[in-house]
């Protein structure tokens, strides 16, 4: 375990010091901001509605912003998830132009998940997985104030993800650390030429770790994530800085189906091109083409952002899911589902169609019985020793 930490904090530290975190509002199993390598099971829908705040003092201005968005996530296999994430709502800040304060609708994401595969890594079982992201430019104004930065083109992104259970039976059930390496490309060059993808255009790596504690109703987290450029945009860009984020968080779930999810962002650190007053001219040793004078925008990112969403699971045609049900253990779930339905034909004929997953797949359950007997045998060891206390 120590190990496996190492090398996480190493990684962090390689990549280096910086965070922007142009990936946002996930759906899923996810956090707000890091992926988790847990997909959905097969034929569940998560629905969740997001927001996010802030609030500072620009030139004597008092600013104040609000960024929605839905995401649809499905699992359409124990490896494929899809998310649609279109943004409903976006505050303009500083860049509105006339009359226009707000995009309405925003930018829309599209995401594949391809996980729920495990690996070894110093006698510890590694989940992992791969997200493939697009961001669809749909708004009428982009290169907004204070807010990650958007090109106003089609952006690309390609990001690993790991997670540690330390309940590999039930993930649910224990406390779990989750790492997300990533690359996104802007593609806001303007060229044609298949050589210009990488190098006449801002892309930057993006990184997050989190770590959750959870109990029956609530979960606990933690993210500090975010990105390094490995080249900047525009000097005209309002969002050219590296920043890290902190960003502690808790989850309350209703119902079975119901959560309600609220989260702090903290920044630590950002570092980008010098601004400078206009008054006192441009810094020495500082070239003005790098630099941009801070008398209206002192700032690339605001200190701090309140983020917030609602997550729902209703049943679907592919899949029966109880949204309102009294919250339970996972194992427990798992252990009356069977009892009372067993295994269904689908599973079966999958297991026929994928030989080599099936086996794998049936230990694990085999697994879990064997666990689930062995907690219902300590539980009556105690009930006996309770009823011979009582006799004597």
């Amino acid at each position: 375990m120590k190990k496996v930490l190492g090398v996480i904090c190493g990684t962090l530290i390689l990549i280096g010091t910086g965070a922007q975190a142009a990936t946002q509002f996930l759906g899923g199993n996810s956090l707000f901001h890091t992926y988790t390598s847990t997909n959905l099971q097969p034929g569940l829908l998560a629905v969740q509605l997001h927001t996010r705040g802030w609030a500072t003092t620009a030139s004597g201005r008092n600013l104040s912003n609000v960024s929605q968005a839905l995401t649809l996530s499905f699992g359409f296999s124990p490896h494929i998830e899809l998310e649609v994430a279109p943004m409903l709502f976006q505050d303009l800040n500083l860049s509105g132009t006339g009359d226009v304060t707000y995009n309405s609708p925003d930018d829309v994401y599209l995401r594949f998940k391809f996980g729920g595969f495990q690996m070894n890594m110093f006698n510890r079982t590694i989940g992992w997985g791969v997200v493939l992201g697009f961001r669809a430019h749909s708004a009428k104004i982009y290169n907004v104030y204070l807010e990650p930065y958007n090109g106003g083109a089609n952006e690309v992104l390609i990001s690993t993800t790991f997670s540690y259970y330390t309940n590999v039976l039930y993930p649910l059930e224990g406390p779990s650390m989750h790492f997300n390496l990533g690359y996104l490309n802007h593609n806001d060059g303007g060229s044609t030429e298949a050589l210009d993808i990488f190098s006449n255009v801002s892309h930057d790596l993006e990184y997050a770790f989190a770590y959750r504690y959870p109990t029956r109703r609530w979960d606990f987290f933690g993210e500090l994530y975010g990105n390094i450029f490995l080249q900047r945009p525009s000097k005209y860009a309002y969002t050219r800085a590296n920043v890290i984020w902190l960003q502690p968080g808790m989850t309350f779930r209703a119902f079975a189906g119901l959560s309600v999810t609220l989260g702090l962002d903290l920044r630590l650190l950002e570092s980008g091109p010098e601004l400078y007053y206009a008054d006192q001219g441009v810094p020495a040793g500082v070239v003005r083409e790098q630099t941009r004078p801070n008398t209206d925008f002192p700032d690339y990112y605001p200190a701090w952002r309140l983020a917030g969403k609602i997550s729902f699971m209703p049943s679907t045609t592919f899949r029966r899911f109880d949204s309102f049900a009294e919250v339970r253990p996972e194992s427990e779930r798992d252990w009356e589902m069977r009892e009372k339905t067993g295994m269904s034909e689908r599973e079966i004929i999958d297991w026929l169609g994928a030989e080599e997953e099936g086996a794998e797949f049936l230990d694990l359950e085999l697994e879990k019985i064997r666990a689930e007997r062995r907690k219902a045998e300590q539980e009556l060891e105690r009930l006996r020793e309770k009823l011979a206390e009582e006799q004597n």
